[in-house]
């Protein structure tokens, strides 16, 4: 696989069915390692480094999918990765991968506290049963990746929540 090109991988990826898809999730990140590589390196276009998150989120989803890999990791694995290539490639309009709007929709729609709750929540973390403890977590990590794009906020309520959120977010666990 170190040799496919991403479209070889995307291909490749599309033909997996559930009765013969590898169970191990270590095996599906280090498959995911590989895409990385290539999303990671500058000196490819940006088009190509685009095509390799394509495939990178792909394989993120396949080891949610035939692993059981944990969904609050595997869309925080793929916010990282979209808001990386938005802040070094810029954004695509209208492409809802690499579109900031959408980006935002979509951490918006995985979230599933009120930013008030959350700064409740976060005064008395210390007291809270570790469930929620790490429910706060999971939401400081999800919107982690925001954190760059804070700047290259379209304007309208989605951006105005997130504020909301990374007004919050350095208060929690």
């Amino acid at each position: 696989m170190d040799a496919w090109s991403s479209a070889h991988m995307r291909r490749w990826i599309t033909t997996v069915i559930e009765g013969s898809a590898p169970r191990s999730v270590n095996w599906w990140l280090s498959v995911r390692w590989i895409a990385q590589l290539h999303v990671y390196d500058r000196t490819l276009p940006a088009e190509d480094r685009r095509e390799w998150a394509e495939a990178a989120l792909s394989l993120t989803k396949c080891a949610e999918r035939f692993t059981g890999y944990d969904r609050w990791t595997a869309v925080a694995d793929a916010f990282k990765l979209r808001s990386l290539l938005v802040r070094e490639l810029g954004p695509v309009p209208g492409d809802g991968t690499w579109d900031v709007a959408a980006l935002l929709r979509d951490v918006l729609a995985v979230v599933t506290l009120a930013p008030d709750q959350a700064r409740e929540l976060a005064e008395r973390w210390q007291t809270l049963p570790v469930e929620q403890i790490q429910l706060l977590r999971r939401h400081k990590n999800l919107l982690t990746p925001l954190v760059p794009l804070a700047d290259r906020l379209p304007a309208g309520s989605d951006a105005e929540r997130v504020r909301a959120w990374l007004a919050v977010r350095p208060d929690l666990p």
